[in-house]
């Protein structure tokens, strides 16, 4: 009887950890920007394969985004397309501020994840969509809001105003030659 009642005892303290790591994973911040697909594409980089070796003075910013995303497309890396809202797009030539509403998506084009970057009273917001824009930020931690805002607001020369600027794709293909 005694190892019944500590079977019972163990699957309840299983499933509840298993309830509580669900509830841990943050919804999206920043709204599913519909007709994205329609936005001029500003930039072209690389989710960076997993076995990337970065020459030694490459920036943290970079060293931490590979690290970040080494999951993406099983290891293997992604193209990357950069769209930006065409009502932003003089905004974001000079990296802001930005008027309220979704300015800038990154789409990773392996997986179909799409990065959103939207702006609310000058706050920088994100979120994590697939294509067909259903929430997946609880998908993975770097797909999470916090996630997104921690390296956007630690990395604040590259990031300005919540859109980052240092292309990945340069970096790799230096590193490659």
């Amino acid at each position: 009887m005694e190892v019944v009642k500590r079977l019972k005892v163990a699957l309840l303290c299983a499933v509840s950890l298993i309830a509580s790591i669900g509830f841990a994973y943050a919804d999206s911040d920043a709204s599913y920007p519909e007709g994205w697909e329609d936005w001029p594409v500003v930039k072209e980089s690389m989710n960076l394969p997993a076995d990337t070796v970065l020459p030694p003075d490459t920036s943290l910013f970079i060293q931490e985004s590979v690290r970040a995303y080494a999951w993406i497309n099983e290891g293997r890396g992604s193209p990357l397309t950069i769209r930006v809202n065409p009502s932003k797009l003089e905004q974001y030539k000079t990296h802001g501020p930005y008027t309220d509403g979704p300015t800038v998506v990154a789409v990773s084009e392996v997986d179909g994840i799409i990065w959103v970057t939207e702006h609310i009273e000058g706050l920088a917001i994100y979120g994590s969509y697939n294509r067909k824009g259903k929430d997946i930020s609880s998908m993975h931690p770097s797909l999470e809001p916090s996630f997104c805002a921690s390296c956007h607001t630690t990395y604040k020369d590259i990031c300005i105003n919540g859109t980052c600027t240092e292309p990945v794709l340069a970096t790799y293909m230096d590193s490659k030659e």
